[in-house]
């Protein structure tokens, strides 16, 4: 009879590692974080920095790469990679999303299934499974998750699930593997009250915890002071409005493109990736605005201290309406005047933010936010101190102690099978 992620058994006595990898030690309680994206991801996000934070409050802790082909590619080359500070696991891929199609559920689960049992032997090398918790950022996972028996199970929940989709097609599968997930879970973690309800409506007994998102506050600083400013951001008597992040679906370009026209004197800068699906050519024609891509995350706290006005200027729907973009708290490290879109719970900011809901406001913002002002620059600084990663990561382990050994998942199993990505926080 074929397991659920509602069993948990015995993994079984742990080998000793034989891959030169740090082992977090048998008999530690290791928080294993079952990953959206790879360890060397552009856009450095939540899961790589709480990891982080938990191997410097001595936590015991794994990362565990999404399973792709690059992934596989990673593995295969992995004397070529930087070392990471903890360990990192480069599971191998069963099948590409682009072929899901090919198959039924059951058998796209059951060769998944195969390859969960490889990752079992290679996590059985650096931790106890069932004194561990698996960290579960996308429901990608719930296959995996029958063979690897944690002694608990946490969805770290920080979008909506269509952020987590590849494909439309594959819409039905990612909502089925999110109720499986939810129904055997031992908790949740959420990073937004429109996140909670859904969760809660899901499942009423579920226990919930709010941890939203945080930023290193003094390595940006540092960095911010120590790294040369960035050639390629115009400069001049132009005012710079920037931003950092993902340029993917959920960012309103229809709203910058307008923006840009009221503000010619202005300049916007946008570094990031872009996904190749969102309208980005409305802006390309714009002499104002300047598409840099993709840099490394160490650059990041110079591209941000180069700009006068940063800002997060999202599509105002589901996605956007449940995010707590990092972006947000790495601009106010830097003291960084910051003007948003109306995301998730912008009322916990306080003061530190300006909103605004359409063009006409957000012009309006924009300029306000140049003048400068020694008192809301502080009051920026303050908030990015008070929500450091290592504040987060201490709250997280808080919250998996409250569950107690075995937590409270269902004691039954879910019903088989139903019918026979990066996120905003990057």
């Amino acid at each position: 009879m074929r397991r659920t992620i509602c069993d948990r058994v015995d993994s079984g006595a742990g080998v000793s590692d034989d891959h030169g990898m740090t082992s977090t030690g048998h008999g530690s309680s290791a928080l294993v974080s079952l990953a959206a994206v790879t360890w060397a991801f552009k856009l450095v996000g939540r899961t790589r920095m709480l990891t982080e934070a938990w191997a410097r409050i001595g936590q015991p802790t794994v990362f565990v790469q999404v399973p792709s082909y690059r992934t596989a590619l990673e593995r295969v080359l992995s004397f070529a990679q930087p070392r990471a500070p903890i360990p990192v696991i480069r599971p191998w891929p069963s099948v590409p999303s682009r072929r899901w199609g090919r198959y039924g559920q059951f058998e796209l689960e059951k060769r998944i299934r195969r390859r969960a049992r490889a990752l079992r032997k290679q996590l059985e090398r650096r931790v106890d499974l069932a004194s561990s918790t698996a960290l579960v950022i996308s429901p990608v996972w719930t296959p995996w998750l029958e063979e690897l028996p944690f002694g608990r199970v946490i969805y770290d929940c920080i979008d909506e699930l269509r952020v987590q989709i590849p494909r439309a097609e594959h819409t039905a599968l990612y909502e089925d593997w999110e109720r499986r997930l939810v129904q055997c879970a031992n908790g949740a973690v959420v990073t937004a009250e429109r996140l909670r309800a859904g969760l809660a409506e899901m499942r009423p007994d579920l226990p919930l915890q709010m941890i939203r998102n945080g930023v290193d506050a003094e390595w940006f600083q540092q960095r911010a002071a120590e790294d040369p400013p960035p050639a390629d951001v115009p400069r001049g008597d132009n005012t710079v409005i920037g931003f950092v992040g993902a340029l993917y679906e959920w960012i309103d370009w229809s709203l910058i493109e307008a923006v840009a026209a009221r503000l010619p004197e202005y300049k916007f800068v946008f570094v990031g990736p872009h996904d190749g699906r969102s309208d980005v050519q409305r802006v390309q024609r714009l002499t104002n605005v300047h598409l840099l891509g993709a840099r490394l995350y160490e650059r990041v706290p110079a591209y941000i201290n180069s700009f006068d006005v940063c800002w997060v200027p999202f599509v105002q729907d589901d996605v956007g309406a449940a995010a707590n973009p990092v972006k947000l708290y790495e601009y106010l490290a830097l003291g960084k005047p910051t003007v948003t879109t109306p995301v998730a719970d912008t009322d916990t900011f306080g003061d530190v933010l300006a909103v605004a809901d359409n063009v006409g406001d957000m012009v309006d913002c924009l300029r306000a936010a140049c003048v400068v002002d020694a008192a809301k620059t502080e009051a920026r600084l303050a908030f990015a101190r008070a929500n450091t990663w290592e504040a987060r990561g201490r709250d997280y382990v808080e919250f998996v102690a409250s569950l107690g050994s075995e937590g409270t998942s269902r004691s039954s199993s879910v019903d088989g099978v139903a019918g026979a990505r990066p996120s905003t926080s990057s």
